[in-house]
């Protein structure tokens, strides 16, 4: 148990230390952070889609316009406020960085937290949206955090999560250069894509209900912006397609709490 909590202490300072990072000034690093590899704003571009299919999984599931509270965890910079912030009277959030939560929009109301211990009460959330956050756990198991989760949702509570799945084509590529080169992309050293049936399972053991999963993109954060529109355009029509949903590069999990 003591030896968990340290893990778990190291794993919170990491992420921390994360958005406080500067530059890495390695030869490889900055080959990899050549705009012809990566650019910000095409990693940005990439992500618009992916959170855009999160949003629309929220809204085919409410009944009402607008639910109480929904609460984004962890929220970062709060820039998910844009894709969520329509369905709720109030949007919380909760995140280990104070750096990021200075950032979140003032109309949100966050606080510095761990999502394994939020101190909210119970039955507080309609909705808990999580992006992007449990790949950061694969060292730690995922059912922690999701009965913290359960614990916080309201009875018919909604729950959903966007994560990167392992089967993705290209992380044969990927994968192989962060761990033979030294984590040259600047991600948290643990994080990591992962099996979709991995997180179906934690979230039945959790006991969660009306479990569903789609894909959310086939393209990627290093694709040129024609690329990533015409990937986004041809493979939208088959976001729901099994077994094809679970090569996607993000997929998106729904569940309720009964």
């Amino acid at each position: 148990m003591l030896m968990k909590k340290l893990n778990y202490d190291k794993k919170k300072a990491r992420e921390i230390a994360w958005h406080e990072q500067t530059l890495d000034v390695r030869l490889i690093s900055r080959i990899l952070h050549n705009p012809i590899f990566y650019k910000p704003e095409r990693n940005s571009f990439n992500y618009i889609f992916p959170k855009e299919q999160m949003a629309k999984v929220v809204q085919s599931h409410l009944k009402e316009k607008k639910i109480d509270k929904l609460l984004i965890a962890p929220c970062g910079k709060g820039n998910d406020f844009k894709y969520l912030g329509n369905f709720a009277n109030q949007v919380y959030g909760i995140d280990l960085s104070p750096i990021a939560i200075k950032k979140c929009p003032t109309i949100m109301k966050v606080k510095v937290g761990d999502i394994l211990n939020t101190k909210y009460p119970n039955e507080t959330f309609d909705i808990i949206a999580s992006p992007l956050f449990f790949h950061h756990l694969l060292n730690l198991g995922f059912e922690p955090f999701l009965n913290e989760f359960y614990r916080i949702m309201k009875k018919k509570g909604k729950l959903v999560i966007l994560e990167p799945s392992l089967w993705y084509p290209l992380n044969i590529i990927t994968r192989p250069i962060k761990k033979f080169l030294g984590n040259p992309f600047g991600e948290v050293e643990d994080e990591a894509p992962f099996h979709p049936g991995l997180m179906l399972k934690s979230l039945k053991s959790a006991g969660f209900t009306k479990i569903e999963m789609r894909a959310a993109s086939f393209s990627h954060c290093s694709f040129y912006i024609p690329l990533a529109k015409t990937v986004n355009f041809l493979t939208k029509p088959f976001l729901n397609l099994w077994p094809l949903k679970y090569f996607a590069w993000m997929v998106v999990y729904y569940a309720e709490k009964e």
